[in-house]
């Protein structure tokens, strides 16, 4: 029985494009069918009468084909298709991340940004607009003809239609400017059940979220409406329309405001449901396609194809001893082992930039005094004779060097160059303190956060692919017959291990230890989710190999952490 889709037997040619553009597209039709779906669950319990069944069935019935609702039902889909496309480049591109406020402040005046702006605020208002134009309401329409030729305008649908800009230009500023973070489930399930599991939670919280906007917009038209309401109809040469609004047209507001939220809701819930679903990705590189697991686990430039590919990792290295059967396998007898070398090559490599990245992250004093985080290379052979002596290096300890103690290597400095230091010394204390006074260092100084925030928000990938190995490893001592896996043990545990001195580091960095608006709630769960995750590797490799660790050519600085540690204990 499949759990996910299958890629592995696909006779045409599969590329990251191809496997990417076909998740987008569900999401996007899905997304334009949900607003066909609504409109009409909208139009039905708009014309209710209980009274009369019938009447009350043809009613919404005649109001959905007729041509009027086609009119206005053919812009609003548009602009939702287009809304959706262009939300989907957010989720297909490589994340940039701004390192200083001026970056960031670049961001996000960007050409897409302010397409996507418009966007919401089109839909805002479309939405709105669609909405009282096929229901039996005074608000119907904007305009009506009265006193002869001349028309009016109807304050009670500008007022609607306005806040529906207004709605769509908060939800924008407020969610849309934010980090998009795809959610993995932790158990996958069928696409009905999610939804099912998912949709009366997220009405509830596009209730709540829609309040607040729809009170600010309240007071802002209690003092400003006067005067939007005189320019439009200046504008258009419209004079006032008397009807009769009261305490139900705020009812109404807030009822489109949460009509909104909950499209834009279900529109990223379906970008995450179908992206997020697992893939097989071919273990062999065939001419017929162009996707293997090994090669997309270090693929960046796709992140959604890289954390799909890592995911793979995990599960078939859980749940899939056919597929492990496949990484343990030699190419010919007293062949190589080429499924394996390139897994694990890609592996420690994505370790070893992952580690990198740490440390260039955590700029702390006691970097300099402290020895080095222990470096593992890409595949590190098994060295079989370290105990024997090699001749062909010098010792240089065992020279002695003569050093004339009588002449000061120091050079002393002069009088004009101490004045010419002090003088420097001055200059740059100075400079530094007009970056502080006018804000040089406040928009162009480089953010911590930004670097901190790269880390973990790949943090995903370190999760899956360390309890992928580790797992690959442990069950190698019963499914791998050639022994493929024991070979690439030392620096499988080295790279481990380095990877959890780095993040063991992350406590002490100042971001990550106080309150921090923005970044505490992601950045602390997912620290404390790659940190358990390396442990729980080190841990399940090490209680596998308990009686054979010893036999491992492990460093001093590895088996001592180890063993500092209590890992290898089981």
């Amino acid at each position: 029985m499949k759990m996910y889709p299958n890629l592995t037997g696909a006779p045409q040619t599969v590329t990251y494009k191809d496997l990417l553009l076909q998740k987008l597209s569900y999401a996007v039709i899905s997304s334009v069918l949900s607003q066909f779906i609504i409109l009409q669950l909208y139009v039905f319990f708009a014309n209710i009468s209980v009274l009369h069944p019938m009447e009350w069935l043809l009613a919404a019935l005649h109001t959905m084909t007729s041509a009027n609702t086609r009119v206005f039902i053919i812009p609003f889909i548009t602009i939702i298709f287009a809304q959706s496309i262009t939300c989907a480049k957010d989720y297909k591109m490589k994340p940039s991340y701004s390192s200083t406020r001026f970056q960031k402040f670049l961001a996000a005046f960007s050409v897409h940004n302010f397409v996507l702006l418009l966007l919401h605020v089109g839909v805002g208002a479309m939405l709105i607009w669609l909405y009282l134009s096929i229901s039996r309401s005074p608000y119907e329409n904007l305009t009506e003809l009265c006193m002869g030729q001349v028309y009016c305008l109807n304050e009670g649908s500008f007022f609607l239609i306005l806040s529906g800009l207004w709605i769509g230009l908060y939800y924008f500023v407020k969610i849309c400017m934010a980090e998009k973070n795809l959610a993995f489930p932790v158990i996958h399930q069928r696409k009905f059940l999610q939804l099912k599991s998912q949709l009366m939670p997220l009405i509830k919280e596009s209730v709540i979220q829609s309040f607040w906007p729809c009170i600010v917009f309240i007071s802002f038209y209690y003092f400003y409406g006067f005067t939007l309401k005189t320019t439009f109809k200046t504008m258009f040469g419209l004079i006032d329309y008397e009807v009769q609004s009261n305490i139900f047209i705020y009812f109404r507001l807030w009822f489109f405001g949460t009509l909104y939220y909950t499209n834009m809701s279900l529109m990223r819930f379906y970008f995450n449901l179908f992206l997020t679903e697992p893939v097989q990705f071919p273990l062999v590189k065939h001419p017929s396609n162009s996707l293997t697991l090994q090669e997309s686990i270090t693929n960046s430039e796709w992140p959604i194809v890289q954390n799909l590919a890592c995911l793979d990792l995990y599960l078939l290295a859980q749940w899939s001893p056919i597929r492990r059967q496949v990484l343990f396998s030699i190419s010919v007898p007293g062949g190589h082992p080429h499924n394996w070398n390139l897994l694990v090559e890609n592996i420690l490599k994505l370790f070893s930039e992952y580690t990198q990245l740490l440390n260039k992250t955590i700029d702390l004093p006691e970097k300099q005094m402290k020895p080095q985080v222990i470096q593992a290379p890409l595949i590190q052979r098994p060295d079989r004779f370290r105990n024997l002596r090699n001749m062909a290096l010098v010792d240089h300890d065992n020279y002695n060097y003569d050093v004339d103690v009588s002449k000061s290597p120091v050079a002393e400095f002069s009088f004009p160059n101490r004045i010419f230091l002090n003088v420097c010394t001055r200059i740059t204390a100075t400079w530094n303190v007009i970056k502080v006074v006018t804000g040089i260092n406040f928009m162009f100084g480089e953010l911590p956060q930004a670097n901190i925030r790269k880390c973990l928000a790949n943090g995903n990938l370190i999760i899956w692919t360390s309890q992928g190995i580790a797992e690959l490893v442990t069950t190698s001592l019963e499914e791998d017959k050639f022994g493929v896996v024991q070979k690439d043990l030392p620096a499988i545990i080295t790279s481990l291990v380095s990877l959890k001195q780095s993040l063991d580091k992350l406590n002490k960095v100042p971001a990550l230890t106080r309150k921090m608006v923005g970044y505490d709630n992601f950045n602390c769960k997912m620290k404390g989710a790659v940190t358990a995750a390396v442990k729980r590797s080190l841990f399940n490799v090490c209680k596998c190999f308990a009686g054979y660790l010893k036999d491992v050519p492990l460093s001093k600085e590895v088996f001592s952490y180890l063993e500092t540690h209590v890992i290898c204990r089981s």
